[in-house]
């Protein structure tokens, strides 16, 4: 339970995706695994024209497709042998020392919850392949992968920057709470400049609730700035990140608060689609 584990897909986000690991690894002094996924789905059903085939033709016709199969998984495999071979030679420009690799035939999200319990921290890039073509299309998978992981969950964008301010987005709830426990423990963000924004009134609750926070964070070392505001979540927290030049972005994962409720179904997809910079999803 200490790994880093990156999930890569040759898209123009593994390189992003890479860079980020390799930080993270860096950081928390944590072993690196890169896993690719493949997948040779089966093919789209087709009209049965069985019957107006003899049968020799049917079995001629069965060992060609079993033959085609045979020779996509073999491709499959030497292009995820190829993307893993660019993605290591990257990270250990990075500085990490030993990284890993690993090749699976399976679904995204399958492959990594079977592999979880070995993760401090997965690694997941904004966009995948379906998303190449279009700049803030968000990869089909990453909502899956971060309702079912267990683990911390680094999305990252297309373009890297090495982090130097961290902003957490609280609301003063248990998970809220845990966010920033975690943080403060962890060596990922230390001696970075930190941020807490909470989204709500103004009030002498909201107040000591924010306050609690600063004070765990800055008894870990932290360089703490806090603020309340009003509004909107997603239009305060964007105006905040750009007004204070936020290199990544902390929260909880799901929940019923406000702030929480952010992270699911199309708030999800919107949030992550206007960011242009990472976000952590702590549980």
């Amino acid at each position: 339970m200490n790994k880093v584990i990156a999930c890569i897909d040759g898209s123009r986000s593994s390189l992003s995706v890479c860079d980020y690991a390799a930080w993270a690894s860096r950081r928390m002094n944590s072993p690196l695994t890169l896993l690719h996924v493949i997948h040779n789905p089966h093919a789209d059903a087709k009209r049965d024209l069985s019957g107006n085939l003899s049968l020799g033709s049917r079995e001629a016709l069965l060992e060609q497709m079993v033959e085609a199969e045979e020779q996509r998984g073999k491709l499959l495999r030497e292009q995820g042998r190829a993307i893993l071979s660019d993605a290591l030679e990257r990270v250990r420009a990075h500085g990490v020392a030993d990284p890993g690799s690993l090749l699976r035939n399976d679904g995204v999200t399958a492959a990594l919850d079977n592999i979880q319990e070995e993760a401090r921290l997965v690694v997941v890039g904004k966009q995948g392949k379906d998303g190449d073509m279009l700049k803030q299309h968000v990869g089909s998978h990453l909502e899956s992968i971060i309702r079912t992981l267990k683990r911390g969950v680094l999305v990252a964008p297309l373009e890297y920057r090495e982090p130097e301010r961290f902003l957490i987005a609280y609301d003063g709830s248990a998970t809220a709470h845990t966010v920033v426990e975690k943080v403060s423990e962890s060596p990922l963000l230390k001696g970075l400049e930190a941020h807490i924004l909470m989204v709500g009134d103004d009030n002498q609750e909201n107040r000591s609730r924010l306050d609690n926070a600063r004070g765990m964070l800055a008894q870990n070392g932290f360089d703490v700035r806090g603020q309340i505001r009003t509004g909107d979540v997603t239009e305060v927290v964007c105006a905040y990140r750009q007004e204070h030049d936020i290199h990544l972005l902390a929260m909880g994962a799901y929940g019923h608060s406000r702030l929480r409720r952010w992270f699911v179904g199309s708030t999800t997809t919107n949030m992550i689609m206007r960011s242009p910079i990472p976000l952590i999803i702590l549980r």
